[in-house]
């Protein structure tokens, strides 16, 4: 039988890995379905702002 590390660090990874995917949960809970166009217009304006964050940064 394999041995399972009860150490405290081991122990608060595990808990911090279940937090993260309880919040991952509770988001995915509250997301609501896209239509193809929705996402596209999402993804096109996500890359329009990141581009404005790139070169304000570089100024």
């Amino acid at each position: 039988m394999k041995k399972i590390d009860m150490s405290e660090k081991a122990v608060m990874r595990r808990l911090k890995q279940v937090d993260q995917l309880r919040d991952l949960c509770l988001s995915l809970m509250k997301a609501k379905f896209l239509t193809n166009e929705e996402g596209a217009k999402l993804r096109k304006e996500f890359r329009e702002r990141k581009a404005r964050e790139a070169s304000v940064k570089v100024d």
